[in-house]
């Protein structure tokens, strides 16, 4: 998410109590930091990240750090399809922030973790199948665009059971 949206994130996780975060794409953990400041507002949680390069995790881990939310943060390097098969409980927010040609493989890998009511949210969500998947209600989600930053392809999404 870019910048401005970052808070957002922070807002949506505190919204809906977040206990347990996912985040596809670490990168320099700007997001992280949000979501991490969240979790810790809302009395603690843990955050599974996934970053596939390893020089943008160390920048992360050092990012969370200097903010002293690194507690809260696991970043796994890796594929993400490896990274992310065991999270380990419920998941209440995912962030899909990576590359969106694998939003709709991560999903389906956290989808028998996600909580009634998990929020989903994914930046540059411009995968027609994923799109497609998340917008069929027999699916059980109910999405639609999220007109922050427009043309970012930003896709707001709640698990409906």
């Amino acid at each position: 998410m870019n910048l401005h949206a970052r808070p957002l994130l922070w807002l949506i996780a505190r919204t809906c109590w977040a206990k347990r975060i996912v985040e596809f794409g670490t990168s320099m953990g700007i997001s992280t930091i949000y979501l991490a400041a969240a979790l810790r507002d809302n009395g603690g949680g843990q955050l599974i990240s996934s970053e596939i390069e390893p020089a943008k995790a160390a920048r992360a881990r050092a990012n969370l750090e200097a903010t002293g939310l690194a507690d809260l943060v696991e970043i796994r390097e890796g594929d993400a399809l490896d990274t992310l098969k065991h999270v380990g409980g419920e998941v209440d927010l995912v962030l899909l922030d990576g590359a969106f040609s694998l939003y709709l493989p991560v999903l389906k890998l956290i989808e028998p973790y996600l909580t009634h009511g998990a929020t989903i949210l994914g930046e540059n969500a411009f995968d027609p199948s994923y799109l497609d998947y998340v917008r069929d209600p027999a699916n059980l989600y109910f999405s639609q665009p999220l007109p922050v930053d427009e043309g970012r392809g930003n896709e707001f999404t709640v698990r409906t059971a």
